[in-house]
């Protein structure tokens, strides 16, 4: 094993060969029998690396994600003082995603890693509980100045949910209006260990879907513990509607700690995608945002709206890629949390006033941002910042599984609603709503949502409601698909059919709606997942058929801007051409095939990372995942064009975003090597 100055919390630990995929199950074999005599009641899964700047006793949280099946009752950290709360399982009950905190004892700048393990019995042990956290009677205040204070004392004996209870930590909830204001209100996020030490995030939210919202201001001033940690320099600070901000603090002395599971297993999971792994310059982890300000877009594009390469587009955004491929580097991490809290500056937030909560489509069964029984948006500003349902980002998801923390978690949520709230009322009423709009904006509608109720945990209402909505518009095209049969290019729904010209389409959309679920459906979000992977293998046609041979489509062409699949003026999928040897005769004429791959601007292999070449990697890549018919071979054909090393070598070190391959080689092993062993 490497030596990189870390040192091992426990000398069970798994070693670096049996976390990767090749030979996996005979290393884990030999070991298992080795060290039977140490391990008769729990098995080991991955670990969880732990770094502080700071040497001493801290306390931590992290989110552990797990592969179906790994952990078959309860995870546990071979580290005793440490909780493990199950949020999340697989359809066959196996774990799916937990939250961990604990204490432990750290060196600073030496990474401490802590097996995860799977036992059969739930440790036991007196949870804290939100009285408790009433006890150790926290202090902090929130000042809107003319519109109100809420002192969190005042909220103690009363939370709105408690989060986490266990025998190391309590997370509780709290929440207040200033002068009882209809649109604003006051959160309070409170975790108490048992060491005593004390943890308080604050947010205010303006907006609620059925009460009319404007833009307010005040002179802000935040006080946790005593001190002061913002009060916006003294100025005015306007919070515009449907938006929110927050700040946090430790209340006494405390060193943040980073607390992450290994990388490399969080892809063989399946709940992140097989990025190619390129390692990262430091130039693009340290361009990255880390520090989050209220109503800054940080990372994110100020108008999303705007066309070309954006940072956030994707099955995961820059920074959330870049935390995979870098093995968890402390830049990446802090940008992933900081996105996620700015991400709250665009006008992701209605809530419903009966609530407080994100809105239920059940109980909203009308509503969309413009009231009930209206049309639909595509985009909606809060000051200089849009937010657009075509060029949204994934926001929360990589946050959530990583930390655990409920405010990635109500982000999901809230991006889960927008889908919902923006299109028309004439689609379908509650959960029966069809998403529809341009295709770019329904297959990221299909990925918010999927991620959303994927990990969500088990049994939480609103995830149920946004569950439903997904299985309703999954049966839908379901239904539309069954009905086409097996004849047809894969395609089942194009907003754009008449986009440049008669019959002519812009296929690297239809490749987001292809990557969208296939990555979806390994998150398996919905309890039967039979009508999703018959849409999802129906669209797999089309990643298949750009990359056929000379007999059909000349696979070099497949980055082609727009393509012709109809006569025009028809959105019947029925009617569109059935074949993609007729696609490309109509698109490209009697052009000839070769083994180069083709394109111009964004479509140049030399531009792969942020192009159109790059829009197609993922798809494809997943159609392999999933054994879809011809997709190994097509695979083949991209990788054995005469220029592929162009595309390759086209920049997926600083943008990995594009940058997915299939999982498995011809021996299965896995192609992402995992480990903290190699950052």
């Amino acid at each position: 094993m490497a030596d990189h100055g870390e040192h091992r919390k426990d000398l069970r630990q798994v070693p670096g060969p049996i976390r990767r995929g090749c030979c996996a199950a005979r290393w884990l074999a030999t070991w298992l029998m080795l060290t039977m005599p140490l391990i008769s009641f729990a098995s080991p899964v991955t670990t969880l690396r732990l770094h502080s700047t700071q040497s001493g006793l801290h306390v931590f949280t992290a989110g552990l994600g797990f592969r179906k099946g790994d952990v078959p009752d309860f995870a546990h950290l071979q580290l005793a003082d440490s909780q493990v709360t199950v949020k999340a399982r697989w359809n066959d009950g196996s774990v799916k995603h937990a939250i961990a905190a604990g204490q432990i004892s750290l060196v600073a700048g030496q990474n401490t890693e802590v097996v995860v393990e799977s036992v059969a019995t739930e440790p036991g042990g007196t949870a804290l509980t939100a009285s408790d956290i009433q006890n150790a009677n926290p202090s902090a205040l929130v000042d809107l100045g003319a519109v109100g204070a809420v002192s969190l004392s005042t909220l103690l004996a009363t939370p709105v949910r408690t989060w986490i209870s266990g025998p190391e930590m309590v997370e509780a909830h709290y929440r207040a209006s200033p002068n009882g204001n209809a649109n604003i209100a006051i959160w309070f996020q409170v975790r108490l260990y048992k060491s005593g030490q004390l943890w308080v995030r604050t947010w205010v939210d303006n907006g609620r879907l059925d009460v009319a919202a404007s833009d307010r201001s005040y002179v802000p001033s935040v006080v946790i513990g005593g001190v002061q940690v913002f009060d916006n320099g003294g100025a005015v600070l306007t919070h515009f509607a449907h938006t929110r901000w927050s700040q946090e603090a430790w209340i006494g002395a405390a060193s943040p700690v980073e607390a992450d599971i290994d990388t490399g297993y969080l892809v063989s999971t399946r709940l992140l995608p097989n990025f190619f792994g390129d390692t990262p310059g430091q130039a693009a982890l340290d361009g990255l945002t880390q520090v989050y300000v209220p109503f800054s877009p940080a990372g994110w594009t100020p108008q999303m709206g705007e066309t070309g390469f954006q940072d956030q587009i994707g099955l995961l955004p820059l920074w959330d890629a870049l935390y995979v491929t870098s093995h968890a580097d402390s830049r990446a991490r802090k940008a992933v949390m900081a996105q996620t809290l700015a991400l709250n500056s665009y006008p992701i937030v209605w809530k419903d006033s009966v609530t407080q909560a994100t809105p239920l489509p059940s109980a909203r069964p009308t509503w969309t941002v413009d009231g009930p029984n209206q049309g639909g948006a595509t985009s909606i500003g809060a000051g200089a910042l849009v937010w657009d349902i075509a060029h949204h980002g994934s926001g929360g998801y990589l946050a959530y599984l990583i930390s655990g923390d409920y405010y990635a978690l109500e982000t999901m949520a809230d991006q889960a609603a927008l889908c919902y709230l923006m299109n028309t009322s004439g689609n379908g009423s509650g959960t029966a709503r069809l998403m529809t709009g341009q295709t770019r904006g329904m297959a990221w509608c299909l990925r918010t949502l999927s991620q959303y109720v994927g990990i969500a945990p088990s049994g939480d209402p609103i995830a149920a409601d946004y569950r439903a909505l997904l299985a309703s518009n999954i049966a839908h095209w379901a239904g539309v698909v069954d009905t086409l049969g097996a004849s047809g290019i894969g395609y089942f729904y194009e907003y754009d059919i008449d986009l440049y010209a008669p019959g002519t389409i812009a296929p690297w959309q239809q490749h987001f709606m292809m990557q969208a679920l296939g990555l979806g459906s390994d998150l398996e979000p919905l309890a039967n997942m039979s009508a999703y992977e018959r849409v999802r293998d129906w669209l797999y046609q089309g990643a298949v058929g750009i990359l056929g041979t000379g007999a059909g489509y000349c696979f070099n062409y497949a980055s082609v801007y727009n393509a012709k699949i109809s006569d025009g003026g028809n959105d019947n999928p029925a009617s569109w051409y059935p074949t993609w040897a007729q696609v490309f005769a109509e698109t490209h004429g009697s052009a000839a095939c070769g083994n180069a791959l083709l394109g111009n601007s964004g479509g140049a292999p030399s531009a792969a990372a942020t192009g159109y070449w790059g829009n197609l990697l993922p798809a494809i890549a997943y159609a392999v995942d999933h054994q879809a018919s011809g997709a190994a071979a097509a695979w083949q054909r991209l990788t054995g064009a005469s220029n592929w090393p162009v595309l390759r070598n086209s920049g997926f070190g600083a943008i990995p975003n594009w940058g997915i391959e299939p999982r498995a080689t011809a021996t299965g092993d896995l192609i992402f090597a995992d480990s903290f062993e190699n950052p």
